[in-house]
């Protein structure tokens, strides 16, 4: 209520510019679709997501020699998610990574049991730390060399 009077004294005594005037509409989570990456062998990487990561696919799409794909945890299409694409026509390139683009973070909880899985399915499971003395996180790479950030989402307790 008192930023509400605080802002109408504002407007009323002309100190707000009118493009502060109207606040920004909500972005809603159902906004982010998330990364799309491009992928070399599309099996490959659907089975480090979902064997390794837990994640699920939620739907396939265009040709079945080179499919695209996109996982996410859960199957609720308005959840963020991953699209692995493919180069459509012509043999496929390999990925170069540039210094723009450095990682992609994801929070999920029981780092243990994702290493293990990772391992369990042919793929490299980094070591988990504990960072900001609190958050316990685990790198790892997919196949075609994207980095993925592991943060746990049970974190440690904060010491008083």
């Amino acid at each position: 209520m008192i930023r509400k009077l605080a802002l109408f004294a504002l407007l009323a005594l002309g100190a707000v510019p009118a493009s502060a005037q109207t606040p920004p509409p909500a972005m809603p989570s159902e906004n982010m679709v998330g990364p799309a990456l491009y992928v070399t062998d599309s099996a490959r990487s659907v089975r480090f997501y979902t064997e390794g990561l837990g994640m699920k696919v939620r739907m396939r799409f265009g040709s079945a020699e080179r499919p695209d794909v996109v996982v996410g945890f859960g199957m609720n299409p308005t959840d963020a998610g991953i699209m692995l694409i493919t180069d459509k026509d012509g043999p496929i390139r390999p990925i170069t990574h540039a210094h723009g683009f450095d990682r992609i973070a994801v929070r999920l909880p029981g780092l243990e049991a994702v290493a293990s899985r990772l391992r369990a399915a042919g793929f490299e499971a980094g070591e988990i730390k504990v960072v900001h003395g609190f958050v316990r996180m685990m790198m790892v790479t997919d196949p075609d060399g994207y980095r993925i950030e592991l943060i746990d989402s049970q974190p440690i307790p904060r010491k008083p």
